[in-house]
């Protein structure tokens, strides 16, 4: 065999490599920041106006708006689930099949998953669900979460380094806190600060279980351990107030994608926490044209 046909083969041989593991292995949904400015005709509903909703609002909380310009948002406010038997699941594919969106918004950043070895909603719930669809489909996908660096700036603008690093860090655990303890929350929280301290901003602040569990001793004396805390009913002090602060501002990006994505005549397919549906509707009606 000549050099030049054994040089083919490889080539060919890694080319179809890529492409299986293109297919196979996920790659976290890009940002979309190119919205430029974006004026929302009436504001979001607060977390104090939304708290008067949130005991009476429909779960899911599903908004559809067409518009004049041939754009249109479905819009499903989910209620968060790893379980792949939980009616929303089916609900989300019926709805995503009728609806044939040309582009996707899922919260949160996702992470590395491998076809076929894992399963998406074990993984990242209704959001895989609605990404792995989208993948499926051939459908673009991004998340509507701003870049990190940006939800951080805002945070660091009135609270510490070290207030914002323990809210970044911890925030993943308290999420997932719903949905059962782990069995070893100190080897969690460790992977969490590997993968956090080096935040542009908070970067290095904090290294450790022990410092963890010093600053808390000390900002939450009177508090349930940190180990033993979910964010399902609130944070303890500045943490909430840290999460109610970069929600706000985590939903004013949202909206202004959404508008930008629709008016740009997509089909746009978001997925979020009921409650981003509930405090956005009001503000999408408003500022779309609607049909």
């Amino acid at each position: 065999m000549s050099r030049h046909r054994k040089l083919f083969i490889v080539i060919l041989t890694i080319a179809i490599l890529l492409a299986f593991a293109s297919t196979l292995f996920w790659r976290s949904p890009d940002y979309y920041t190119n919205y430029g400015s974006i004026e929302l005709v009436v504001p979001l509903l607060t977390s104090e106006e939304y708290g008067t909703l949130v005991d009476t609002h429909p779960r899911p909380y599903i908004v559809e708006i067409e518009t004049q310009d041939g754009g249109a948002l479905l819009f499903y406010g989910s209620e968060h689930t790893q379980n792949p038997y939980d009616p929303q699941i089916v609900d989300i594919q019926t709805r995503w099949n009728a609806f044939q969106p040309t582009v996707a918004l899922v919260e949160s950043r996702l992470g590395f998953f491998i076809q076929g070895f894992q399963n998406p909603i074990k993984e990242y719930g209704e959001m895989g669900w609605a990404f792995s669809l989208a993948r499926k489909d051939k459908v673009i996908a991004y998340t509507w979460e701003a870049p990190r660096e940006r939800e951080i700036q805002y945070a660091l603008k009135e609270y510490s380094k070290e207030q914002v690093a323990l809210f970044y860090i911890l925030r993943p655990y308290f999420s997932n806190f719903r949905f059962g303890k782990p069995d070893d929350p100190d080897a969690v929280a460790e992977g969490y600060i590997r993968e956090r301290s080096d935040y542009p901003g908070i970067e290095n602040t904090i290294s450790s279980v022990e410092q963890i569990d010093a600053i808390w001793q000390r900002d939450f004396p009177d508090e349930t351990d940190w180990r033993d805390t979910s964010d399902q009913f609130g944070l303890p002090g500045y943490l909430e107030d840290i999460a109610v602060r970069t929600n706000e501002a985590r939903d004013e990006h949202f909206a202004r994608v959404i508008i930008d994505m629709v008016q740009k005549g997509e089909r746009v397919f978001a997925i979020a926490g009921s409650s981003h549906a509930v405090k956005l509707e009001p503000a999408l009606r408003a500022t779309l044209p609607i049909k």
